[in-house]
């Protein structure tokens, strides 16, 4: 292990703390934003009839699609604003936490849109994105406040409850609910805990 390396790492993480409140008030709108978009595509689906399989997985692709570039225009302001590089080395971090697990669901959408369609299970796609949601948010949380890690063990608790209850046939009405399930687990949770870091953020001081 060389000395620069490890430097490198400690003022990373060094810099990640001294700026917690900032990132975690940086991150309630990118939340926020990411739960509206998720609840009115939910909407939007079961209104315009796209309640087959068959549409599921490139649906919500894309609107994954949307909600990414929705969050990256909403860091990018914020770091215009506060006068700091959009790719700091901290932000590189955050990133490379995030990306395996991010493509590897990125992998099985693919996959599933590719499927034949009576092969596809658009509730076990559910909750399989969710466990890996959930594990890419809990990789990130190592480099932001606990909180994080937090919500990614709800969505791999609640990722794996929702695959057991499926692969049981407990509620076989799930199905017929994919998109408001999306909706819940992809739209209601990113707006909660939006709404939690708006509500309990600390007010940065004055410089």
């Amino acid at each position: 292990m060389s000395a620069n390396w490890a430097e490198e790492n400690l003022n990373t993480i060094r810099t990640l703390m001294e700026r917690a409140s900032v990132y975690r008030r940086a991150l309630a709108p990118v939340a926020i934003t990411v739960g509206l978009l998720g609840l009115a595509a939910a909407g939007l689906a079961v209104a315009m009839g796209w309640a087959g399989e068959g549409r599921f997985a490139g649906y919500w692709l894309g609107v994954a699609g949307v909600a990414g570039v929705a969050a990256l225009l909403l860091v990018r302001r914020q770091a215009m604003r506060d006068r700091e590089e959009i790719m700091s080395l901290p932000t590189r971090r955050v990133v490379q936490a995030l990306a395996p697990m991010l493509f590897a669901g990125l992998g099985l959408g693919v996959l599933e849109v590719l499927d034949v369609r009576g092969d596809r299970d658009s509730i076990r796609l559910i909750a399989l994105w969710m466990v890996l949601y959930g594990g890419a948010l809990h990789a990130a949380g190592f480099f932001m406040q606990r909180g994080l890690r937090w919500l990614g063990w709800i969505f791999v608790f609640f990722g794996a409850f929702c695959l057991c209850l499926h692969e049981l046939g407990h509620i076989p009405s799930l199905k017929d609910n994919a998109h408001w399930v999306m909706g819940w687990a992809f739209g209601a949770n990113h707006l909660i805990y939006g709404l939690y870091l708006k509500l309990t953020a600390e007010p940065l001081d004055d410089e």
